[in-house]
């Protein structure tokens, strides 16, 4: 397997896992709610369909409506307010930049959904397709439910290691880029870093994940359009406790790499601002304004589907 089947179209995230992520390899996601953990799988997937490989994104939350009109903002570089208005233009870049993209399948599933559900759709799509899928992205494994296995449904950490378990043989399985998403619990909420108590359910998704990458953000951040992704675990490389900041466009819900002029004033801008809020949150954790670390989610009003990806 080539770099480029493993890349994820972010450079400085490639090398923190010497060139990006394995097939056959589960990597997970985590955030607040409205942090942004479905706009960065949405991402991934744009980044792969763009590079020629077949993805099919599995939803268990947002509609396939709301999903393809953001993946169209981000392909036709449209925002999201101005989509309808040009559906015509829009149709025609996604057209224009499909042209020897990868398919990209969008399916809403059922909440509690389990890995064979999505064995078995996969398995139907490249039936009915001819289409190899590469890539699977799964928004998200706290909605899921174990196969086989009766568990109370307050026992969220025998749950979620089976379901983790599941989708990880999955993933071995089909040989595919495997990538979905799990909430951090309300503890996070006044923290800058994460560790492993901050995964909702405990620690058993992050002993049968290869890859945990926690998505921090801030007001202060969100406005110069920046996301900050650490890594909680890395199996394959050395990446864990490395953090790496992220452009983000809020009209186009575009996440890409940053310039190294970029990067060069963000270092001073992110350091300041970390130093800050780790300054208030020592000085008084009760006076500390949640909004500051509260995650962020845009609720686009129109949508469009993403017409070159249809099969």
């Amino acid at each position: 397997m080539c770099i480029r089947d493993r890349s994820t179209g972010w450079k400085k995230f490639d090398q923190k896992l010497y060139g990006g992520l394995n097939r056959g390899a589960i990597t997970i996601f985590a955030g607040g709610s409205g942090a942004g953990k479905s706009l960065f799988l949405q991402n991934l997937g744009v980044n792969w369909s763009l590079a020629g490989m077949n993805v099919v994104y599995i939803s268990l939350e947002l509609s396939e409506q709301l999903i393809s009109m953001r993946l169209d903002a981000m392909v036709s570089e449209y925002s999201t307010k101005e989509i309808m208005k040009n559906m015509d233009d829009v149709d025609l870049k996604v057209r224009m930049k499909g042209k020897g993209a990868g398919k990209f399948r969008v399916k809403q599933m059922a909440s509690g959904v389990t890995a064979n559900d999505i064995r078995a759709f996969v398995r139907e799509y490249e039936i009915n397709t001819e289409v190899k899928v590469d890539a699977i992205l799964v928004d998200y494994l706290d909605l899921m439910s174990p196969i086989s296995a009766r568990v109370s449904p307050g026992d969220l950490f025998i749950k979620d290691k089976y379901v983790s378990e599941e989708l990880r043989n999955l993933a071995m399985e089909t040989g595919t880029l495997f990538v979905t998403a799990s909430q951090l619990n309300r503890g996070a909420v006044e923290e800058i870093e994460f560790d492993h108590h901050h995964i909702a359910g405990g620690i058993s998704k992050i002993q049968t994940a290869d890859n945990v990458v926690g998505i921090f953000t801030s007001n202060a951040m969100r406005e110069r359009g920046r996301y900050q992704i650490q890594f909680m675990k890395t199996r394959s490389s050395s990446g864990v406790g490395s953090k790496v900041d992220l452009k983000f466009n809020p009209d186009t819900l575009r996440i890409e790499d940053l310039s190294e002029d970029e990067e060069d004033a963000l270092t001073v801008t992110t350091n300041s601002l970390v130093d800050s809020l780790k300054r208030s949150s020592a000085i008084s954790t009760e006076s500390q304004d949640a909004s500051d670390v509260v995650e962020a989610g845009l609720q686009p009003v129109s949508y469009t589907h993403l017409r070159a990806h249809e099969t």
